[in-house]
């Protein structure tokens, strides 16, 4: 909670709770549950991480062109390299997903998801060779569910 003006989540928590405590709520009702949506608006302007940005109540730690260039090379030493790097290693094939889990559609069967929960799993050191050794999505859900044990 320390980190309340560099991490996120941390930010958020305490802009709700503080919220919260001044409109007397509890964490089911509709507006704070707005405010949780409107946290993640990434309209420059718009969003509350802006605002709060504009206000001098955050701190960045990225540039928008960090950002920009993250989306494409994601950072080697975190958990986002492994579902920014699928899609270029399988060439293009279909996946869908987000920072905490990659979602393979391998068109035969339910779709099959992978948890990137762990911070320091996903990593290009974690992954690269899980990721030369399969060629296809199939052999990367294979491989990882060989190295994990499932």
């Amino acid at each position: 909670m320390q980190l309340g003006r560099e991490l996120d989540w941390v930010i958020k928590r305490q802009l709700i709770e503080n919220y919260m405590a001044k409109h007397d709520l509890e964490w089911n009702d509709s507006r704070v549950q707005m405010i949780d949506l409107q946290f993640h608006d990434i309209r420059p302007g718009k969003g509350l991480f802006y605002k709060l940005e504009e206000s001098d109540a955050v701190d960045r730690i990225a540039t928008d062109d960090e950002i920009a260039k993250a989306i494409y090379d994601p950072p080697k030493d975190t958990r986002a390299y492994f579902p920014g790097y699928v899609p270029a290693a399988l060439r293009g094939r279909d996946r869908l997903g987000e920072l905490d889990s990659v979602i393979f559609d391998l068109k035969e069967g339910p779709l099959k998801k992978i948890f990137m929960l762990e911070p320091l799993r996903g990593t290009e050191a974690h992954v690269r060779q899980l990721l030369t050794e399969s060629p296809t999505a199939a052999d990367l859900l294979r491989n990882i569910s060989r190295a994990s044990g499932m």
